[in-house]
């Protein structure tokens, strides 16, 4: 379901539902199941001082579309037993940079025997970070948003699937084992920075510029440690996850250099453009291993470190790369100033990659040289690569247990980064740096 919603209008349905969530706290029903209610969103501005656009939303004016979301949840206690799950967000759509969508993000039927097991069947969030079940959930953390460098990495955070968790109760806390596999699909935004021409004189471009999306299944399958007492979290998880675009169309594995006489040549990235062919796969493979620690040092120094490796195995326009994020906060009464690191790095290999295309031409004078060099440039716009670190110096303050309102100021640096929408006529490694400014109020009730 897609909405057309401006970001005025999703704050009024926003109050609404803070009002109804409530008003419907818990509702028993005779003979029936136990029903509760919760609601949660961020109303968040963000505005930069660059021209370009930066994580496909914010830019050198005021917007509400980076951090605003809202969301709804329903559960149902049928029996000690037995429960039930259902939570929908209202948020920016994933296949369309100006609308808004409203979606289930849960959705879920739970088993719990006794209270070691615990068996959920549906749509849930995997646990590949510290905090991705608290993602949209911004009252539950003190940061304007959770690290970009580190959370936007993963392909996806829900999947339709299964998940098995085993808890054991030891002297010192608590030990959870997590087991899960699913399949979800998504749809992955590439900004594109001039039109790819076509071969045939006066026809339309093959691809206009701007923001395109392709949508993709991935099968995902892990496994997540989780060990929790009353100051720390440490969680430890592995997981494959296997990608194909949802149209069965080829992915490049590698783009293939191709000589066109003496001296002359480019990378080949397509069996329709001349050359010795290059090699496409259905699918591609990818690792992801990470760990995090949430410690409190005491009752007001709290720090949250994590650290992740991304591998890909089968094509090398996909992300590899490596992240890590860390935020010291303290807390003085009502506020809670932080700051915060973050940090993500593509492989050698893959930044290569986009490099070469993105730097190699082919003289005008050649039949077809637009052509030719456009091909590059697309496939330069869709390898996957980070070059980027950022910091982040903010402030929460809490206005009751419900709420917060938050004042960040980030500065970002950047080689190379998909989360850039490089102006046309610009190469994609250079050095960059901005700045962005983000207020925003966030809730659960």
């Amino acid at each position: 379901m897609t909405l057309r919603l401006a970001p005025w209008l999703s704050a009024l349905a926003l109050g609404a539902l803070m009002s109804a969530g409530s008003a419907c706290a818990e509702e028993p029903v005779d003979g029936g199941p136990r029903l509760s209610w919760s609601a949660f969103g961020t109303i968040g501005l963000t505005q930069s001082d660059q021209p370009f656009t930066y994580q496909r939303f914010i830019r050198d004016h005021a917007t509400a579309e980076r951090d605003s979301v809202l969301g709804v949840q329903l559960d149902a206690q049928f029996s000690p037993e037995w429960s039930a799950t259902v939570q929908l967000r209202l948020g920016p759509a994933e296949n369309h940079d100006s609308r808004w969508s409203l979606r289930p993000s849960w959705a879920f039927v739970a088993w719990r025997p006794d209270n070691d097991w615990l068996l959920r069947l549906g749509r849930m969030r995997v646990p590949f970070f510290l905090r991705s079940e608290q993602l949209d959930v911004g009252q539950t953390y003190d940061e304007a948003r959770l690290p970009t460098e580190f959370y936007s990495l993963a392909p996806t955070s829900d999947f339709n699937g299964l998940n098995l968790s085993r808890s054991l109760w030891l002297a010192d806390g608590e030990l959870s084992i997590d087991g899960y596999l699913g399949q979800t699909s998504l749809f992955n935004r590439s900004w594109q920075r001039e039109a790819l021409p076509s071969p045939v004189p006066g026809q339309p471009p093959l691809l206009r510029a701007g923001a395109h999306f392709r949508q993709a299944d991935v099968d995902a399958v892990g496994a997540v440690l989780t060990w929790r007492d009353t100051d720390t979290t440490l969680r430890a998880g592995i997981h494959r996850l296997t990608v194909g675009l949802s149209d069965g169309s080829g992915l490049l594995v590698r783009p293939v250099w191709a000589p066109l006489g003496p001296g002359l040549g480019y990378w080949q990235t397509s069996n329709q453009l001349p050359g010795p062919g290059v090699q496409e796969a259905r699918q591609f493979r990818e690792w992801l291993y990470a760990v995090g620690v949430d410690h409190r040092i005491d009752a007001r120094w709290r720090v949250v470190s994590e650290l992740m490796r991304l591998r890909q195995s089968g094509t090398v326009m996909a992300v590899d790369a490596w992240a890590a994020a860390a935020t010291v906060s303290r807390q003085w009464g009502a506020f809670t100033p932080y700051v915060s690191l973050a940090a993500a790095h593509s492989s050698a290999a893959s930044t290569a990659v986009a490099r070469a295309l993105d730097s190699t031409r082919v003289p005008d004078w050649l039949p077809g040289a637009a052509q030719l060099n456009g091909s590059m440039r697309t496939a330069a716009d869709r390898t996957l690569t980070f070059r980027q670190t950022s910091l982040a110096l903010g402030s929460s303050w809490a206005l009751d247990h419900r709420s917060k309102l938050k004042l960040e100021w980030m500065h970002t640096q950047a080689r190379q980064s998909q989360l850039i929408d490089v102006p046309a006529g610009d190469v994609l490694a250079r050095p960059r740096r901005v700045n962005v400014l983000s207020l925003s109020y966030s809730f659960v009730y």
